[in-house]
């Protein structure tokens, strides 16, 4: 009798699946260009928002190129000359074509004359602001290349580790800065095929995270269920996001998810 209650009280009572947490976002950034480190703006533990400059490398180079770029872009003289030259021969042509067409005091050669140089003065208007599209686009690449040597936060979260500090000199594509997100978080599970049948995604489940004296429950949902199934273990990744906005859950802890 005994037995039977306590197989009914074990089939009734909520089955635990083990995981693991883990930072919902999660980024190691470096630079993409080689450089030394000018200035760190956010150290370890300094929250950040998407766009905040964490770390700057040395730019002197950059930014006068871009102040130079920058003057020969807004530099609109070549622009001016060729336009008003052009306006002077277009009016010219003009006139000598109205005489040629009223009256025989011009011949057809000198409006020829007169159409060549306004054609000309036209080409040389859009050669100059061909040029001037250029040093625009000059200016921005210069731009570019300085916001390189910015390193900036891929989005909100806390800082937790740098890898170099100020005046160390660094390689592209090295890893510098640590960043996490751990407002929300995500809980790992592995789950037998056939039990993992019964869940669906968007589902409301509830975990409960180690980590402390007593085991802390959080409610989440279900985010992602695998569609494949590993063929050693016959065991389906299942997903759970939670929200962690009161940073009491530390990314890393072991759980389990409860499914009644």
């Amino acid at each position: 009798m005994l037995l039977i209650i306590a197989a009914i009280v074990l089939s009734s009572a909520p089955s635990p699946y083990e995981g693991v947490t883990e930072p919902i976002q999660q980024a190691v950034v470096g630079s993409t260009v080689t450089g030394k480190i000018k200035e760190i703006k956010a150290g370890e533990g300094d929250r950040v928002h998407k766009g905040d400059t964490i770390l700057v490398l040395e730019k002197d180079e950059e930014e006068l190129n871009v102040a130079i770029t920058k003057v020969v872009a807004e530099n609109k003289a070549d622009i001016l000359s060729a336009s008003q030259k052009r306006q002077t021969f277009e009016r010219d042509y003009n006139a000598t074509k109205q005489l040629f067409e009223k009256s025989n005091s011009v011949s057809e050669e000198q409006v020829w004359e007169k159409e060549l140089n306004f054609k000309t003065a036209d080409a040389e208007l859009q050669k100059a602001q061909a040029l001037n599209e250029k040093d625009k686009l000059e200016n921005q690449m210069a731009k570019v290349q300085l916001e390189k040597r910015i390193l900036r936060a891929p989005f909100d979260g806390i800082v937790v580790k740098h890898h170099k500090r100020v005046a160390e000199s660094v390689q592209a594509l090295e890893p510098l800065v640590e960043v996490v997100d751990v407002h929300r978080c995500r809980f790992t599970s592995y789950v037998l095929a056939n039990l993992a049948q019964s869940f669906r995604q968007g589902q409301a489940v509830s975990l409960q995270l180690d980590g402390s004296a007593t085991p802390r429950i959080r409610n989440g949902k279900i985010s992602f269920i695998s569609p494949v199934v590993d063929k050693a273990s016959m065991l389906r990744v299942v997903k759970v996001v939670f929200d962690n906005s009161d940073r009491s859950i530390e990314p890393g802890v072991t759980g389990r998810l409860l499914v009644k």
